[in-house]
């Protein structure tokens, strides 16, 4: 129940010393092997072959005999890497340097960060820019096309308002000439209405005419009438002529004036017929005067 070990708050350093120990242990065995592979190439490699040059031939000695070359000393056996469990704890100034490197990276990173931020806003204001300029050539189109539209639709309220004008200006010459047409047409129908007329009245006067001069052949004037005197009879007749009666319907003051224009209409019955057969009237009413 005492205090802990000076081993149990070195678990992450001794494995670490544990890593580097085995890596110590790996590169002294490849020192060993390289050390031994030069030995034995450099005991087999053969040895080099010197000329020299005389003025004259040297007297003939024998050669010395060639001097054994001893082979070196086998390396020495490689100690066992020491054991992890019993490595000691790697002291605290060890540790040090390894974190170094971690709080020298953190200015970079925070600089690298930085630069970064930094390019995301330049790209940001760079795509605000040409969303702007979009926007912008997009507003000037919409106003191009609004104008294009405000003119053609100004241009076609121009060219409608002439045609409009034009065809009021048309319908009011046919307007004028068809009036001029109809008041022309009925001048003439009041022209030939009242040349009709005109003619009708001529043609009745003349059948008037003929009834009368058709009466007074067959009138007798009775003795001592005076003055002028004017009897009016109503007188009946037949398509064919033959007076059914004569009624007098004023008379002239002397009677026997009255009696004898009656009798005189009788007695001319048939009556003259028109030419003209609608001018014929069934009723006549006839002024008869005696100086006329």
């Amino acid at each position: 129940m005492g205090s802990r070990p000076p081993f149990a708050t070195a678990g992450p350093v001794f494995t670490e010393h544990a890593r580097l120990s085995a890596l110590l242990a790996l590169a002294v065995h490849a020192v060993f092997v390289a050390l031994l592979v030069f030995a034995v190439s450099w005991q087999t490699r053969p040895a080099p072959v010197v000329a020299e040059v005389w003025d004259a031939l040297p007297s003939a000695e024998p050669a010395p005999p060639p001097t054994p070359v001893e082979a070196p000393p086998p390396p020495p056996a490689a100690e066992p890497p020491p054991e992890p469990v019993k490595a000691p704890p790697r002291p605290a100034p060890v540790v040090e340097p390894k974190s170094a490197p971690k709080v020298e990276a953190k200015p970079d990173i925070a600089l690298e960060q930085q630069k970064k931020a930094k390019q995301r806003k330049e790209q940001e204001t760079r795509e605000q820019a040409l969303r702007e300029a979009a926007k912008q050539l997009e507003t000037r189109k919409l106003a191009d096309v609004e104008a294009r539209h405000r003119r053609e639709l100004q241009e076609a309220q121009r060219r409608d308002d002439e045609l409009r004008a034009e065809r009021e200006a048309a319908d009011r010459v046919a307007q004028q000439a068809a009036q001029a047409a109809e008041q022309a047409r009925q001048r003439e129908t009041q022209a030939a209405q009242a040349a009709a007329q005109q003619a009708r009245a001529r043609a009745v006067d003349i059948y008037r005419a003929q009834i009368m001069r058709a009466v007074r052949a067959r009138l007798v004037t009775p003795p001592g009438v005076q003055g002028n005197p004017q009897a009016e009879l109503r007188v009946l007749q037949l398509p064919t002529g033959e007076v059914l009666s004569a009624k007098l319907t004023r008379s002239s003051g002397d009677t026997a004036y009255d009696a004898a224009v009656e009798r005189a209409v009788l007695a001319a019955s048939p009556l003259p017929l028109p030419a003209d057969r609608s001018l014929f009237s069934r009723e006549l009413l006839l002024q008869f005067r005696l100086n006329e």
